[in-house]
């Protein structure tokens, strides 16, 4: 319960202003220092020290917590790359607000997603390992982070993928497709979802989602994926829904104040492999780089 806390209160860095986080971040590093008895996970990590009891965190510092029985791996191995940037547009002015990198291993049943925050520096770090089982979602800001792994659940894989969540469930397949960076998608959207009233509390009012056609296109792995989760998601896609781990490849969002958010893709790389250590998220260098 305490490691969720400290996920919420570092994720809600990413929303606030200067003043404001600092006073939140100060609550992060308070609720660190009270884990100090907190079981870390096996798995070696190589940017430590830990916080250790009695001593405030001076240097990078990483907790996961979590279901001790699942097993994650310290490194995961992928060889395609989606580079993606999330803006909000006001008016004709855009705002870059995220940088976003998503992995896949055309080999192996495992993804991941990176979000790095590009006004505060926050991060988010994201895998799913189907051979394992096992999820782990983790944030970082100023190279302290907290992290929780939990069964991969497939109603449960939920990436922080940019914006709101609430939306997803009532997207519909459209029967629209367009390709993207070489990539035929389908689109999925919702419309209505609340008035146009410049006066109002900004609610989200419409929502497009492009997603690939054919998650394998380019989540080579995904054909090892192993059941029951392989034949849930055949489930999924036979019934046009959304597979889960099929991640948009393009979103544009509209909300009742007249701003537009969105996330495009800038590229797609294929062939290049990459080791993606979970202690990247609070390397003092830009992870992935």
């Amino acid at each position: 319960m305490k490691i969720r806390v400290i996920i919420s209160l570092v994720c809600a860095c990413l929303l606030i202003s200067s003043t404001a986080q600092a006073q939140l971040f100060k609550q992060v590093k308070d609720r660190f220092r009270q884990l100090t008895g907190y079981q870390k996970d096996t798995f070696q990590l190589d940017d430590g020290p830990y916080e250790t009891p009695g001593k405030p965190i001076t240097a990078p510092s990483l907790v996961i917590g979590g279901d001790e029985k699942v097993q994650i791996d310290s490194v995961y191995e992928y060889d395609i790359a989606i580079y993606q940037e999330t803006k909000t547009w006001k008016d004709t002015t855009a705002i870059v607000n995220q940088h976003i990198l998503i992995s896949y291993s055309s080999e192996k049943p495992q993804l991941a997603v990176n979000i790095e925050d590009m006004h505060n520096g926050a991060r988010y770090q994201y895998f799913a390992d189907f051979l394992h089982a096992a999820q782990l979602s983790m944030t970082a800001i100023h190279s302290i982070g907290s992290g929780e792994k939990e069964p991969l659940n497939l109603t449960e894989v939920t990436p922080v993928y940019p914006d709101e969540t609430e939306f997803m469930q009532k997207l519909v397949k459209t029967g629209q497709q367009r390709e993207i960076e070489g990539v035929l998608c389908d689109e999925f959207a919702v419309d209505s979802l609340a008035a146009v009233d410049s006066t109002a509390p900004v609610s989200l009012v419409s929502a497009h989602v492009w997603l690939p056609a054919t998650i394998h296109t380019l989540f080579g792995g995904y054909i090892h994926i192993p059941e029951p989760y392989h034949q849930q998601l055949a489930d999924i896609q036979a019934a046009g829904g959304m597979v889960p781990v099929s991640l948009p490849l393009e979103t544009r969002l509209t909300y009742s104040n007249g701003d537009i958010r969105t996330t495009t893709t800038s590229a797609i790389v294929n062939g290049e492999p990459r080791r993606i250590a979970v202690s990247d998220i609070i390397r003092q260098e830009k992870p992935h780089s």
